[in-house]
């Protein structure tokens, strides 16, 4: 059997309850996604790459755009829940953005979303992208800008400020960089890419609201990491063992986090989700 790659992120695909997570977090960001694509021109007969694919959402609008003359590559790290989407004009890969090239020159269109945050190697990798581009093709990448806290209702404020400093520890451990998205349009102008644009959009979740359902199994997760099973970074781990009284705090907090997330009169102004697009030049 063919061991499983190597991967930074802080969820797997494969871990108990991560289809229903991604669930929720689609239908959230989902829609703001669909608009840029459509802004971009996405239609009949373009060959689209979907990289990171997650649970395939996007790969599944893609293949209805493109149309029977068109094709959708949908690629992952960990494809266990792309397995049932069968459409003819999908074709699904496992792939390795760390190790693994692109095809190159191939592609109308190039899209991640939640990827390249984590990836140590982002800005190389964001490259590879704009290589797989055939002349006049599109690249549309989306990531949480994490620079920022997001902004709380009063009676959840103390909860969410507790928890944003080992959150981070967490995911810097992991390899993310939470100033990357900030930086997307920067960095898609200097790849030669033309009618270069971004754009930042928040969710707001609303307790006992539908667009908070995948919050919940995210924080459990969050808090599995954080307060010692065998996937907890070592500097966050250090910092609990070294403070027991931050672990207590901690959990504290997450916990009351969780009972928020079923009170109508608490709101939480996400993190933005920062996109930013551009066009290969076409052949000259």
């Amino acid at each position: 059997m063919m061991a499983e790659p190597a991967t930074p992120y802080i969820f797997d695909n494969s871990d108990e309850g991560e289809g229903e997570r991604l669930a929720g977090i689609q239908a959230i960001f989902d829609p703001g996604t669909f608009r840029h694509l459509t802004d971009l021109g996405v239609g009949e007969g373009w060959r689209c790459l979907e990289v990171g694919a997650g649970a395939g959402s996007v790969a599944r609008w893609l293949c209805e755009q493109v149309g029977e003359k068109g094709s959708v590559l949908a690629t992952d790290i960990d494809t266990t829940l792309l397995r049932d989407l069968d459409l003819p004009n999908l074709e699904v890969r496992q792939h390795d953005l760390q190790t693994e090239e692109l095809p190159r020159g191939e592609f109308d269109l190039v899209h991640c979303r939640l990827v390249l945050i984590h990836l140590p190697a982002r800005e190389e990798i964001l490259q590879s992208l704009a290589r797989a581009l055939a002349p006049g093709g599109r690249l549309l990448v989306e990531d949480l800008s994490l620079a920022g806290t997001g902004a709380a209702t009063r009676r959840g404020s103390v909860a969410f400020r507790s928890v944003i400093a080992p959150l981070r520890a967490m995911l810097h451990s992991h390899g993310a960089d939470v100033n990357f998205a900030r930086r997307l349009p920067i960095l898609i102008n200097r790849l030669g890419l033309v009618e270069v644009g971004a754009e930042g959009r928040v969710a707001i979740l609303i307790g006992g609201s539908e667009n908070v359902r995948w919050a919940l199994p995210t924080l459990e997760r969050i808090q599995e990491r954080l307060l010692g099973d065998e996937h907890s970074p070592s500097k966050a781990r250090a910092a609990f063992e070294r403070v027991p009284i931050l672990r207590q705090a901690v959990d504290r907090q997450l916990t009351r986090l969780r009972k928020l997330l079923d009170d109508p009169e608490f709101a939480f102004h996400f993190p933005p989700m920062v996109a930013a697009w551009g066009r290969r030049p076409p052949a000259a």
